[in-house]
Parts: structure tokens; C-alpha cells; sequence
């Protein structure tokens, strides 16, 4: 357990160190954010993706960081979550702490190929992939096509569709959509749904919802860059239905 926890720490860090400072170097107008979030909640009875509590309570910290390069764009979380852990089964893990990551790099079509592929409503095209990993040995390895779209009322809205292989599974596929609508300059609707394929479990739907605040807009400077809300973590297969109403507080720098 502690050797699987360092080598994830070590490849943690060596992805964020290089979002972090390999996109700034390499062209000075890049767009690079970075973010904290803070989450509770108290349902939390999910055997399946391991968020599964005697009480049902867990408290999450997640490091978010998006930057874009030359040739494409970077994403990357470190989620550390507590809680007093139960096992498949129900039995108690004796942990009392879980970390779980993923890095999801893009290379641009368009980029690569110099030429400006954008047509209709299709912003780019990109070379998409996915490395996912938990500290109790998990692992996913995902590549694909990925599109930014162009939608009136959307900040972003990009779909996804991978060749998905973990160590639970046999190939299979998988489909990411990412959106962020904004409600005026004081709200937001952001958020995630994976759905995918699996050999026993039928199709796994699991999606993260967000409807956040802008505390800085509503109450002056000082609040400035925070926001809070509420999340929704969802999880659907043929044997469980997980659904957790979470509060959270999110701190952008």
C-alpha cells in the first residue's frame, strides 16, 4: 500500500510539475489555471469506485489544474479523500485515506498539421488520452478523438471518445463530455459525464454536475476568486445506484 501511494505521489508530481511549467515556457500567452476545491458529503455507500464509508460521510481536496501549449492543452485532479473506508465487501480497510488522479492531455489537430480545421460549430479537433490511477492499484489507460464545440451559452463544451483499458475490464469504450455554461458573472453550471463499458457491470455512468456561486462577485474583493456550491456525484451501473449531494468551496489562482 505505502509503495503503490509513493509511486502515485511521484507521478502525481512529475505530471503537475510539468503542466505547471512546461506550457508557461513554451509560449508566454498561454492560458493556464489552477484551482482548489473543498467537498463534503454524506452518502457516500459506493463499493464500486472504492467512496464507500461506514457512516457514509467523506471529506474531499482536489487539485485541479487546465493550462494550453503550442500543440495542445493539458488537465490534470488529485482528489485525497477521508473517510472511515469500507471494502468491497463492507468490511473495514483500516484506511482512513484514499488519493485517486487523473491527467487527460490533447494534442491539436490543427496544430500539428498547420492548417485551421474548424468547421460549422466544431472548434478543433484533438489526439486525446487518459491516464487515471488510485493509490490501492487502480488503473486506467484511455486514447481517443476528442472536439471543442461551439454553442451559444456554453464557455466550453468538449466531447470525447476513447479506446478505455483497466485492470478490471477488457478493452472497451468510453465517452467524456465536459461543459461550462455561466449564468450571468455571479453563477455557473459545470461539470463532467464519463459513460463506458464494462464485462460484468453493464454500461457505468458516473458524472460530477456542479452549480457554483461567485462569493467574490456577490460580496466585494476580498472574496475574490472563490466561489461555493454544490455538487452532484453520481454513479449508475447494473448493481448500484450512488447519488451524493455534496457542498464545496472552490478557490481559483
Amino acid at each position: 500500500m505505502h509503495g503503490n501511494l509513493k509511486r502515485l505521489f511521484r507521478t502525481v508530481f512529475l505530471c503537475a510539475s510539468l503542466l505547471c511549467y512546461a506550457p508557461a515556457a513554451s509560449l508566454a500567452d498561454n492560458f493556464s489555471t489552477t484551482n482548489l476545491q473543498l467537498l463534503y458529503g454524506t452518502n457516500f455507500h459506493d463499493n464500486y469506485y472504492g467512496n464507500n464509508t461506514s457512516d457514509g460521510n467523506m471529506t474531499t481536496l482536489t487539485l485541479e489544474h487546465f493550462s494550453t501549449w503550442s500543440y495542445g492543452d493539458n488537465y490534470l485532479f488529485v482528489d485525497l479523500l477521508s473517510g472511515n473506508f469500507l471494502d468491497f465487501a463492507g468490511s473495514p480497510t483500516g484506511s482512513h485515506t484514499r488519493i485517486y488522479s487523473e491527467w487527460a492531455p490533447r494534442l491539436s489537430l490543427s496544430a500539428i498539421s498547420g492548417h485551421d480545421l474548424s468547421i460549422g460549430i466544431f472548434k478543433d479537433f484533438f489526439l486525446a488520452g487518459q491516464l487515471n490511477r488510485d493509490g490501492d492499484g487502480f488503473h486506467a489507460e484511455l486514447i481517443g478523438l476528442g472536439t471543442d464545440l461551439s454553442i451559444p451559452g456554453f464557455n466550453l463544451l468538449s466531447i470525447h471518445a476513447y479506446l478505455r483499458k483497466d485492470n478490471f475490464n477488457r478493452r472497451t469504450w468510453q465517452t467524456t463530455t465536459v461543459w461550462s455554461v455561466p449564468f450571468g458573472t455571479w453563477m455557473s453550471f459545470e461539470g463532467f459525464i464519463d459513460i463506458y463499458g464494462s464485462d460484468s457491470n453493464g454500461t457505468e455512468i458516473g458524472m460530477q454536475p456542479q452549480l457554483l456561486l461567485d462569493i467574490g462577485n456577490l460580496f466585494g474583493q476580498e472574496f475574490d476568486n472563490l466561489s461555493a456550491g454544490i455538487e452532484w456525484d453520481y454513479h449508475h451501473n447494473r448493481f448500484l445506484n450512488s447519488s451524493v449531494l455534496q457542498g464545496m468551496i472552490k478557490w481559483v489562482w
